[in-house]
């Protein structure tokens, strides 16, 4: 109970911090090469706009899609609206899930393989992976090439059996390092692919994985685990970075330019940071980076150029 009080008072920290992000101009949404996808929880809407404006002012335009729940706060709907003028909200509740499950986050990664399979090319960011700084060239490459891509720290896109071997080398208490020991056991595992990536930053491909194959996946675990382990919170991590993996011609963002970000660790070389839940508010590094951007923002800093 006590972790929880600590959690709501850092992110209350952090939202005085970044609440400047409101004074700063509106980021109407234009036409570009993808389509930019996050699911807000109803705490997040102010990181969001932190995060948004940061990012796609760097990738210089695309549709803007926010999943939000049906109770999603109306202030920070109205906010998100009035700071990405032509932004489009998906209902979680609304997206149909087909043969997969429902909650841990199932329901992004079915409909962002939806608009893929309508031929658009779809970024998945989450509310708390930001740039640094500078420029995110590698990243808009991927989006001006149509390349898949995740966030994979220094882990590669390996085949299947070796990926499955080295999650046994791994304590098998999360259902996510469980999933990949078992991934060798899928029917057709010689000719497949793995990546120990992040669904918090991933491109997909239009056309690269369709959402049939992500429905026959799901199938695949949940009889190799059973319903009650593969239903658990952290699969939908393990079917975004199969569907990476098995993307034709994926990639994965250079390391240490996109990575997670750790206390004390080296900052020299990022572009983009994760600031995973363990670590989010840690010396106050997504704060600062945060302030840095709304004086950015504040001095007039434009967005990029589409190509």
């Amino acid at each position: 109970m006590l972790w929880r009080w600590e959690r709501r008072l850092e992110e209350w920290r952090f939202g005085r911090a970044v609440r400047g992000i409101l004074d700063t101009a509106p980021m109407p949404v234009v036409p570009g090469r993808c389509t930019v996808v996050s699911m807000v929880g109803n705490r997040d809407w102010l990181m969001y706009v932190v995060i948004m404006k940061a990012f796609y002012r760097r990738i210089g335009g695309g549709k803007l899609v926010a999943i939000v729940a049906h109770d999603f706060p109306r202030t920070g709907q109205r906010h998100i609206a009035a700071h990405f003028p032509g932004i489009e909200f998906q209902r979680l509740e609304d997206i149909e899930v087909g043969a997969c499950q429902r909650g841990g986050t199932w329901e992004r990664l079915v409909y962002l393989l939806d608009r893929t399979d309508r031929g658009e090319y779809v970024v998945q960011i989450d509310c708390d992976v930001m740039p640094t700084g500078g420029d995110i060239d590698e990243l808009v490459r991927c989006i001006e090439t149509r390349t898949a891509f995740t966030m994979a720290d220094h882990f590669r896109i390996v085949p299947l059996p070796e990926a499955a071997a080295f999650a046994r080398t791994l304590p098998q208490g999360s259902v996510g390092n469980r999933a990949e020991a078992a991934l060798d056991r899928l029917p057709g595992a010689e000719g497949l692919r793995y990546v120990r990536g992040s669904s918090g930053l991933a491109g997909f491909a239009p056309g690269g994985f369709p959402r049939a194959r992500i429905e026959a996946f799901h199938h695949a675990m949940e009889k190799l685990l059973g319903q009650e382990d593969w239903r658990g919170w952290g699969t939908e991590q393990c079917a975004s970075n199969f569907a990476i993996a098995n993307t034709p011609g994926a990639v994965t963002l250079p390391f240490p330019e996109y990575t997670s970000f750790h206390p004390g660790g080296d900052r020299s070389r990022a572009k983009m940071f994760h600031f995973i839940g363990s670590f989010r508010f840690d010396e106050g590094v997504f704060a600062d980076l945060a302030q840095r951007e709304i004086a950015a923002l504040a001095a007039g800093a434009t967005v990029r150029q589409a190509a």
